[in-house]
Order: C-alpha cells, then structure tokens, then sequence
C-alpha cells in the first residue's frame, strides 16, 4: 500500500539525486570526530548542519530502505525514553524501524583492568535494553503515536531494530570485539558499530540506501 509520511518525517529517498560530495563530507566528518569528547558535539554538528545523511546512513548496514527511507530526529518512546534517531526503510518484504543511541566518541569500548565495557558503553546498552522492554509491552501503542499506524502491519513482529554508536575503532581491541560479538549474539536485534562506520557508509551514500 501507498505510505503517506508524517510531516515531521524527514524522507530520504532522494538522497541519490542529490548534488552532495559525499567523499568529502565524510573527509570533514572523520575531522569532526577526531576533535569530538562527547556524543554532543557529534549531534550538535548533525543538527546544525542539518545532515541527517550522516545518521540516515547506517541503513547501508541493513537490507531495507533501497525503496524508501525516512528518518525522525529525538523519537519520542511513550514518556519515558526517547531515541536520538529513528529509522525507517521499506523494501519488499515490509517496513523495518531502527532506534538509534549515540553514545560518547573518543572513549575506550573496554576497560582494559577488567575486560568489561566502559561506562559509555553501558550506558547505551542499558538504554536499548529499556527501549526493548517498554517496546515489547506497547509495541502498537507506538506505532500509532509516532504516525504509522497505516503500516503497522507491514512491520513484522521482528523489524524493529536497535543500534548503538559508540566509541572509535581503533581504541577497541580483541576483547572488545569478543564482547561485541557476544552482546549481538544474544541479542540479534542489536548492532553495535563504531563512528567510524559512519564515516564509511556516508562515503558509500553515492549510490544511495
């Protein structure tokens, strides 16, 4: 069926005709983010730039959205939470959601003295882990408030996704990889990635979702 977005939904589909360099935005993103401390100064440069490519593309690391992509900044979950970004892609199948967390930039994923994850790190975690749980009880109830309730049955039990960015590449190890892993093992529905994957994926935005 014809899907007719809410006015507050930012669509995203023309973002292959668009006259944008993408090589070199995602030059000045990786600038961006070797001066960055804090998750702020990451969503300060997206929000005042208006670049909601830089978020919208971690839908190169999923199969939807090559039909149609839309993306909300700050969604709102019920009163209790809220996601700095949701996602929304179609493809052949459906519809499919991603909540997105930033969390801090230029910090360790592990603490090396206990091979455990730092506080900024589970800090997202444990925010995915409340937005699951509340999306489990009122699952319908969100999809009506944030204006989907024509497609939501289009949108399988499964396609609600979560995904955390946190931390940099090269200051995660073999045991943060491992702990990673093991974390989206568990969890299928989580992808864990890197600023640095957001930097990839702009450059690969050419050729669209």
């Amino acid at each position: 069926m014809d899907f007719i977005a809410p006015d507050h939904f930012i669509d995203l589909t023309g973002i292959k005709s668009a006259k944008i360099d993408f090589e070199k935005e995602a030059d000045q993103l990786q600038r961006i983010l070797n001066t960055a401390t804090k998750e702020n100064d990451i969503q300060h440069y997206i929000k005042h730039t208006k670049k909601w490519f830089i978020p919208a593309s971690l839908l190169k690391d999923y199969d939807f959205g090559n039909h149609s992509a839309y993306l909300v900044p700050e969604q709102s979950l019920g009163a209790e939470y809220r996601a700095d970004y949701m996602l929304l892609g179609h493809n052949s199948i459906g519809h499919q959601i991603v909540l997105v967390e930033f969390e801090d930039v230029n910090v360790d994923y592990t603490i090396k003295s206990s091979n455990s994850e730092t506080a900024a790190v589970r800090k997202g975690l444990a925010q995915i882990r409340d937005w699951k749980r509340w999306l489990d009880v009122n699952r319908m109830y969100f999809l009506s408030s944030c204006g989907l309730s024509d497609i939501a049955n289009s949108i399988p039990s499964w396609g609600i996704h979560y995904c955390l960015v946190v931390s940099r590449r090269a200051r995660m190890n073999e045991i943060s990889n491992q702990l990673r892993g093991q974390i989206q093992h568990e969890t299928p529905e989580l992808h864990i990635v890197t600023y640095d994957r957001l930097v990839e994926n702009v450059r690969k935005l050419t050729n669209g979702f």
